[in-house]
């Protein structure tokens, strides 16, 4: 073979080399990409049409959001959510908690559920909580232990709360918090 088929060979080889590597294509990330957009945009019409209601899927984010058009409920779930905005101010949360999972009531009855999880030990977050619920006018109603999960009721005025933690062993994570609230409607009934 002459130099310059061998040159041309070997320069087409190389270039490929450095465009698709040892078996990995600089282009396969794009079209994985355009695939995840896809499939996200089929889930959230497929999931949208059968609820009636407004889906966000978002792979990248491994996350999942669904609003109901004619209520209002809203749940998202995914590894670290941000608290929603009307998401009860006077609840407290667990400082650097990753919020996993949300449930908001659009309803009049105002009932909002967080799921979370954190690298502290379950006794660190129990003191936490049983110290701000009692510095925050929150009365403690029920307590109870049942296979390694503490469960706190708690009521202030109208606003009622459930905490339920519990150890778990989650990448990473050491134990799991719900907190559920609740707004009573005022009873406007005479007598």
């Amino acid at each position: 073979m002459s130099k310059k088929v061998v040159g041309s060979v070997l320069f087409v080889s190389l270039t490929a080399l450095v465009f698709f590597g040892f078996g990995c294509n600089p282009f396969q990330k794009a079209e994985d990409k355009i695939n995840d957009k896809i499939s996200e945009k089929v889930t959230e019409g497929i999931l949208g049409g059968v609820t009636g209601g407004q889906v966000d899927v978002d792979k990248d984010g491994e996350e999942v959001r669904f609003k109901d058009n004619k209520t209002g409920n809203e749940v998202a779930y995914g590894e670290d959510l941000k608290v929603p905005d009307n998401f009860p101010k006077s609840v407290p949360l667990y400082p650097d908690a990753k919020i996993k999972g949300i449930m908001i009531s659009g309803s009049e009855d105002k009932n909002a559920t967080l799921t979370m999880g954190t690298e502290d030990e379950m006794a660190k977050v129990l003191a936490w909580y049983e110290d701000k619920m009692s510095g925050n006018d929150w009365q403690e109603d029920q307590s109870w232990s049942f296979e390694g999960m503490e469960t706190r009721s708690y009521s202030n005025g109208q606003e009622r709360m459930t905490l339920s933690i519990s150890a778990q062993e989650d990448e990473g994570m050491k134990t799991a918090i719900i907190v559920g609230y609740n707004l009573e409607a005022e009873d406007n009934t005479d007598e």
